[in-house]
């Protein structure tokens, strides 16, 4: 790779990990392929670019790092952030929606479907 652009120093480095550093975009793929077999459909790119298309406002975060929340509030997002029992509660105050765990969540605040 050639470029004749000069890079800034870094410190650190953020990874994307699934679907970069897992292979789980492929897993997911053949999952969400086994339910579209059922209605006699195919997922194709086409179906799947439309679900990795969402604007911000119709996302929601789930975050258990400070730095990840302030990315996401950012970004413009609504962020429900889970944190290590051990963090600093002063690190936990930017978030929209603070819980002990994911049990704790309740999709019907945000407008989605409530669990059965």
């Amino acid at each position: 790779m050639k470029s004749k652009m000069s890079y800034k120093p870094v410190t650190h480095m953020l990874f994307d990990m699934e679907g970069l550093l897992l292979d789980t975009e492929r897993l997911y793929n053949v999952a969400y392929q086994e339910v579209c077999d059922r209605f006699n459909k195919q997922y194709t790119w086409e179906v799947k670019s439309s679900v990795m298309g969402k604007k911000a406002l119709e996302c929601l975060v789930f975050e258990d790092a400070p730095n990840g929340v302030k990315a996401g509030l950012a970004a413009g997002l609504q962020v429900v952030m889970i944190p290590d029992d051990n963090l600093d509660s002063s690190l936990t105050q930017e978030a929209t929606l603070l819980l002990r765990s994911m049990e704790e969540f309740r999709p019907e605040l945000f407008s989605l479907p409530a669990y059965p």
